[in-house]
């Protein structure tokens, strides 16, 4: 496809889009397929699924959850946007086997 016809050919069937979508067809994958089949997209995956985060994931509000992100605390108002934890990345004993558990060390090899 050249430079444009995918932006174009997404936005000309926005209204079949929205309606599937509507209708239970939430996962982009699916979408694609049903609307590669059915409205024979020439577009790619990855053109089709930068357009549906665009349009679905911003209009419908729907949040893509990460490992790094947290929510506040329910009764802090102020702010809704959620944290950065800061992951630790420094050496030191990570597992250590007899936390918490009395062992003789006459029992052990």
């Amino acid at each position: 496809m050249k430079k444009g016809e995918a932006k174009i050919e997404f936005y000309s069937n926005l209204n079949y889009l929205k309606q599937e979508f509507e209708n239970g067809c939430v996962i982009s994958k699916f979408l694609y397929e049903k609307a590669q089949r059915e409205k024979n997209l020439k577009m790619t995956y990855v053109q089709f699924n930068k357009y549906f985060n665009e349009i679905f994931k911003n209009q419908y509000g729907i949040k893509i959850n990460t490992p790094k992100m947290i929510k506040e605390k329910e009764g802090d108002t102020d702010n809704k946007e959620p944290k950065r934890i800061k992951i630790n990345t420094n050496k030191g004993k990570i597992f250590d086997p007899k936390f918490g558990k009395n062992i003789n060390k006459d029992d052990l090899l």
